[in-house]
């Protein structure tokens, strides 16, 4: 590639703007609804000048009084344009831009302005409706806000929004509607402004409306998520909890049903405030006093359960182990503190005027069972989050965190004892050590009630405000430390096994890198085995690495290791070779699948048995696709995002455990030895994904193994034949003798019969594979591999003695579903079973 100068600075703008009008013009031609909506927003915005007049609500706006009683009908078509604030105009545009912009593109552009007419209109109308018969037939205080009349051009957007969210994929549709409705639920159960209630049901209206389009096309109630997506989904559930409480904060204590939440964070000002009005001028002074204690200090100290639950989501997406301990202490004692405030009157609800008692319902599922739920729901879910820290780490945060806490008591404490005179009265050393314990929980849950002492001035004073919170700033700073200290399992194993693997190695001997495998060396470290530990039974993973000759004591010192330590040894996936071996020895052997191989010297695609190959390579490549060399760590942002997105799809459209084992998933991607081969459209999007990894002879890599495959479900198709054609051509160029396709799971080769193994076991095998088709398409996978006519090469699973079978077909089960429920597998036998009929 040749070199060129590079441009002059002063041209880098100009040719950047350049650049960007043709974008700009195909986002447009593609866009209009959602480039013509954030216009018409910053059109009424300009034109009615909402932004500065604060009475415009009451002309444009729409609600009950508004719209009904004084017969403005139009405002429930100017409150659907017209932003309230500047906030709401911006947010307005962004979301026009992006989400509805993505709506757009899945309904059309037709559809989608019918969509935020009807569903923004019926959102409104019916909000409004609703909200004038709940202030007609109730009088409870978080579902009927003051009436105040509302502009806000979200609304259509939420309606249309979830309208197309019908039409997305599984993976998308899913997380559309759960983000989606999480935060507009957020709003409106703890914020309870009449617009967070009009969006909510404008995206309730438009997801029906979108179900009724959608009808006829495919759709299950439940998908498959994989390990990563559970993450992500329950850290946002823990960040939608500890948000709740702050969005009602923010916006003046809230109003919505789950608002009175905030009583725990600020009622006790609002307590004694009361009480001022109705006790002797020398407690009311005194506890005027009380109010110079909350400062800036005490009110972070307040929040901590909910910084330190929005900690523990940011450790749950990434599967800490960690942030698992964090979220699920926070979120009981969030439960149990204030149950246990209320029983003793800390902690007080002012009742509702109806006298219905309803405030105790809604503080309860507030306060208690939302997090006792979520709490739940994290503990059954806890072997997703299985990242641990090392234990060097862990000590040493347990270390630091102790000694923060006895530094900031002491220093505490001093302060206090040296600052007696700061106190209106005398204080004991017991009511100082009581004081100072105080200070490390929220205030609304520890006030003891009554007259007690405080600091009113001076170092004692700013002590008391801001010890509790450097601790729980130590602590909070431990926990994301924590998080980077990842412990690495039999680190020093691996690159040995590498190192021998370098040596020489067969096609799926890279199998045996992968995490949670462990390693077997023999006593001149010449001879190595990965095997996977299920229970008591060792599941070797392919054949040995063994020098010439040596194989047979490779296989006999690994037996004699896993006697030793009283486990049943079990070869899986191994070849021919090894297999001869294990027989010499005594073993017996069973079929598990075959190895698809294409021996790359002299390959070409010509002839017409190479038709239904070479069509969609030459497809491919006629309607601008290319074929991408990369590995994850060169991947871009953009890039890395796309490939998880493709692979989160995959796992979303089935309905059954992602299998592991000898299936690779993503994290085998980001191995730096694992090449990657991206099928590349001409607007930059990625099609399909495939991982190669490598095996050596002699220290040079001969050949390569194909391992993930994933494509978008609604992409073209052809693009798996694409690759792998690619991938054979261009590594072929690269001195490359072998490509393997990887093995099929209980696939069988008739012309390859294996000779040994019970017929009663071979035809169950058979039947295993029929069953299990409907689930996972293994022999459809083999049927398509049979594309790139490979040679066969069975592989087989050996053991020493019939009656340990069901205990090595368990484990072999369990090392393929590591992660299955009960649930997943009643789902699992209930395919096979629907699959047999």
């Amino acid at each position: 590639m040749s070199e060129t100068a590079p441009p002059e600075s002063g041209a880098t703008a100009p040719s950047r703007l350049r650049a960007a009008g043709p974008f700009l013009r195909r986002y447009v031609a593609l866009h209009p609804v959602s480039v013509g909506t954030a216009v018409a927003v910053l059109s009424a915005a300009a034109a009615t000048g909402a932004l500065f007049n604060s009475d415009a609500a009451f002309v444009w706006g729409a609600g009950p009084l508004a719209t009904f009683a004084s017969g403005r009908w139009w405002t429930v078509f100017t409150a659907l344009v017209v932003p309230d604030s500047a906030v709401d105009a911006v947010s307005s545009v962004l979301l026009a831009l992006t989400v509805l912009a993505y709506s757009e593109r899945l309904l059309g552009s037709r559809r989608t302005a019918a969509l935020l007419a009807v569903t923004g209109v019926a959102g409104l109308v019916f909000g409004i409706g609703l909200h004038a018969a709940a202030w007609t037939l109730t009088d409870l205080r978080p579902v009927v806000a003051a009436e105040v009349p509302v502009l806000d051009p979200t609304t259509p957007i939420a309606g249309a929004v979830m309208a197309a969210s019908a039409f997305a994929t599984t993976l998308w549709r899913r997380r559309l509607r759960l983000v989606g409705f999480a935060l507009l639920a957020l709003f409106a159960l703890y914020a309870g402004d009449a617009d967070s209630w009009y969006r909510l049901t404008a995206a309730a209206i438009g997801l029906v409306v979108g179900a009724v389009l959608a009808r006829g096309r495919e759709r299950r109630s439940w998908h498959r998520s994989s390990t990563r997506e559970i993450r992500t989904l329950l850290a946002l559930l823990a960040a939608v909890v500890a948000s709740g409480p702050i969005v009602a904060l923010v916006s003046g204590g809230g109003r919505g049903p789950l608002s009175l939440v905030v009583d725990a964070y600020t009622q006790y000002d609002d307590e004694l405030l009361a009480q001022c009005g109705s006790v002797a001028a020398s407690v009311c002074d005194e506890q005027v006093a009380l109010l110079m204690t909350r400062g800036a200090g005490p009110a972070l100290l307040a929040i901590t359960p909910l910084v330190l639950l929005l900690v523990a989501a940011w450790g749950l997406r990434q599967g800490r182990r960690a942030a698992w301990i964090v979220a699920v202490f926070v979120l009981v004692a969030s439960a149990v503190l204030p149950l246990v405030s209320l029983a003793d009157g800390r902690l007080r609800i002012d009742p509702w005027v109806d006298g219905s008692g309803a405030e105790y319902v809604l503080w309860a599922i507030a306060s208690i069972v939302i997090p006792l739920a979520l709490a739940a729901a994290l503990i059954v879910a806890r072997r997703r989050f299985s990242v641990r820290a090392t234990r060097q780490a862990a000590r040493s945060v347990a270390v630091v965190v102790t000694l923060a806490f006895l530094a900031c008591a002491t220093t505490l404490f001093t302060i206090e004892a040296v600052g007696r005179r700061a106190f209106d009265r005398d204080v004991s050393a017991l009511e100082l050590i009581e004081l100072t314990l105080r200070r490390f929980l929220p205030p609304a849950f520890t006030h003891p009630g009554g007259a007690t002492a405080f600091p009113h001035s001076g170092p004692a004073l700013f002590a008391y405000q801001w010890v509790g919170v450097l601790f729980w700033a130590i602590v909070v700073a431990s926990i994301l430390w924590l998080y980077r200290r990842v412990q690495r399992p039999e680190g020093d194993g691996d690159a040995r096994y590498r190192h021998l693997l370098r040596r020489g190695s067969d096609t799926l001997g890279f199998l045996g890198t992968w995490d949670g495998n462990r390693h077997w060396y023999s006593d001149d470290a010449e001879c190595a085995v990965a095997y996977r530990l299920v229970g008591d039974v060792a599941l070797a993973v392919a054949d040995p690495l063994a020098p010439a000759g040596r194989r047979p004591d490779a296989l006999r010192g690994f037996t004699d290791f896993c006697v030793e330590h009283g486990w049943t040894p079990a070869f899986y996936s191994i070849h021919a070779d090894t297999l001869d071996d294990l027989v010499d020895l005594g073993w017996r052997h069973v079929p598990v699948g075959v190895e698809t191989v294409m021996d790359l010297p002299g390959l070409t695609f010509a002839g017409k048995t190479w038709q239904k190959v070479r069509q969609p390579l030459t497809r491919a490549e006629r309607e601008g696709y290319t074929a991408v060399w990369s590995r994850w760590h060169e991947l871009s942002v953009a890039q890395a995002s796309q490939v998880v997105a493709i692979d989160e799809e995959w796992v979303a459209d089935r309905a059954l455990p992602e299998m592991g084992f000898t299936l690779g998933s993503l994290d085998e991607l980001k191995d730096r030895d694992v090449r990657l081969l991206l099928a590349v459209g001409p607007d930059q999007r990625i099609e399909a994904v495939t991982s190669w990894m490598p095996s050596w002879t002699d220290g040079e890599i001969t050949g390569w193994t194909l391992d993930f495959m994933r494509r978008r479900t609604d992409g073209p198709n052809g693009m798996m034949e694409f690759l792998i054609a690619k991938a054979a051509l261009q590594l072929q160029d690269e001195g490359a003798v072998v490509l393997s396709l990887s093995g099929a799971p209980l696939a069988d080769d008739p012309d390859e019969p294996a000779d040994g193994d019970p017929a009663p076991l071979r035809a169950l095998l058979r039947r295993l594979a029929e069953v299990l088709e409907p689930a996972y398409g293994f022999a459809s996978l083999f049927r398509f591999k049979g594309k790139f006519r490979p040679r066969y090469r069975p592989l087989a699973l050996g053991y020493r003695d019939p009656l340990e079978l069901p205990a090595i077909g368990a484990a072999v089960g369990r090392a393929y579903l590591p992660d299955a429920s009960r649930h997943e597998m009643v789902a699992l036998a209930r395919t096979a079973w629907e699959g047999r009929r």
